[in-house]
């Protein structure tokens, strides 16, 4: 697939797909008239890409991901966190819309209950 079908396709731009394709994330050949040419994996490839930047990646930790080997037995478990992540980031989406015009005292007392779970997530995050 030339870059517009794969941009028209994805929803992702073409500027987007040129730079993740300078950056090593996409792979794509030439044609003989020096068209690049995506594969039908690059769809998933760019719907994973932007899952990962969801959970605030780099594009060099991104890259990192993407190139490392597929263990079979992982990917379920794989799976798992990907689904809980995704219900917890619409779960903070909903939290956010809920304090954002919540007084500041509010707030703050909020964060002071929360330090220990933060320090919680933090050393998961640390394990990955």
């Amino acid at each position: 697939m030339k870059i517009g079908e794969v941009a028209k396709m994805s929803g992702v731009s073409t500027r987007t797909i040129d730079y993740y394709t300078v950056s090593g994330l996409l792979h794509s050949e030439r044609s003989e008239a020096n068209y690049r040419l995506y594969p039908a994996s690059a769809l998933q490839t760019l719907e994973r890409i932007q899952l990962l930047k969801k959970q605030r990646l780099s594009i060099s930790e991104i890259k990192e991901i993407l190139n490392a080997p597929e263990m079979p037995e992982t990917n379920e478990l794989v799976d798992e966190v990907t689904e809980e992540f995704e219900y917890l980031q619409q779960k903070i989406t909903r939290l956010e819309e809920q304090l954002k015009d919540a007084p500041s005292s509010v707030k703050l007392h909020i964060s002071k209950a929360l330090e220990h779970q933060v320090a919680a997530i933090a050393a998961l995050i640390a394990l990955l």
